[in-house]
């Protein structure tokens, strides 16, 4: 069944484009984050047309649509392969219409060409993040792999619930914090180092009380700074936060970071940065523990 999966993945020959026999691609761009948003369409027509497409659809996201609406609008014009173009918001509001697709049988692909700070889908999938001909050119001939597509639901003290989609991870506490807080000029400027200067300014912050259950086992409670759900964990600079989990293997890692001190931090960090190392063993620290599961549930207790 595995074999056949991904045997579907392959794009076939379409109706896209008849006198070539090869689908046209949509591609997604947010133009926010390009300088210049006509040259970058000019480079990308040029890289197409050397690999015989005569033409590329293009669509805008806009700030009230992040991809979504537009990649439900490409597949409903029969696109076969849809590109996103942009960080990972981007990335991941049109892999969220291609899911919504793929679940109704429709057979549609997404390529990536990775325009953010972080980037963090095409860093777990090994995509060559600075070299955007690459990325256009893997986006369109490449091999294509399966990814887990985690569903969320969160609730609020208040009994609001919404429904995310993610690829990569989510987070509760510090991890949220510095998410929220990095600013968008500081990124614009410094890229991925404009996190780093929002952790900074939270690494003294408060600890929060969680309760945590993974599939059927017993939950626990436990006093943490962060909590990440993730999917896969390759990060800037090459660093690998999990441990166990892969892009594509059906597990989630829960990784509780509970430091309290200068001294705890800083074995946190050097972890984190060893583990990059080529040949380097796991290490485990009391301030970072790791579960797996395939399910998790997390609440955030008060007190």
């Amino acid at each position: 069944r595995r074999h056949r999966r991904r045997r579907a993945l392959a794009v076939p020959a379409r109706a896209d484009d008849p006198t070539r026999g090869r689908p046209r691609p949509w591609i997604i761009m947010n133009p926010s984050k390009h300088e210049d948003p006509r040259a970058f369409k000019e480079l990308i027509d040029r890289k197409a047309a050397t690999l015989g497409i005569a033409h590329v659809h293009w669509l805008e996201t806009t700030r009230e649509d992040p991809g979504t609406g537009q990649a439900v609008r490409a597949i409903s014009l029969g696109a076969s392969v849809v590109i996103a173009a942009g960080g990972d918001g981007t990335v991941r509001a049109v892999a969220a219409a291609i899911q919504e697709a793929r679940s109704r049988g429709k057979d549609v692909t997404l390529g990536i060409i990775p325009l953010g700070t972080g980037n963090l889908l095409a860093r777990n999938l090994r995509l060559p993040i600075t070299d955007i001909a690459a990325c256009i050119n893997i986006a369109l001939n490449g091999t294509h792999q399966l990814v887990d597509a985690i569903d969320m639901s969160a609730e609020s003290a208040e009994g609001d619930v919404t429904n995310h989609m993610f690829y990569v991870m989510s987070g509760a506490g510090f991890d949220a914090l510095v998410m929220n807080d990095a600013n968008e000029d500081l990124k614009a400027r410094i890229g991925w180092l404009a996190y780093v200067h929002s952790g900074l300014n939270h690494i003294f912050g408060h600890s929060h009380k969680v309760r945590i259950q993974l599939d059927d086992d017993e939950p626990f409670e436990a006093r943490v700074r962060s909590v990440l759900i993730a999917n896969c964990g390759r990060l800037q600079g090459g660093l690998q936060l999990t441990d166990i989990t892969e892009v594509n293997d059906g597990n989630l890692e829960v990784i509780i970071v509970s430091p309290r001190t200068i001294l705890e931090w800083g074995l946190l960090t050097a972890k984190v940065v060893r583990r990059a190392l080529p040949g380097s063993s796991r290490t485990s620290l009391p301030v970072m523990r790791h579960y797996v599961g395939h399910r998790v549930s997390l609440d955030m207790l008060s007190g």
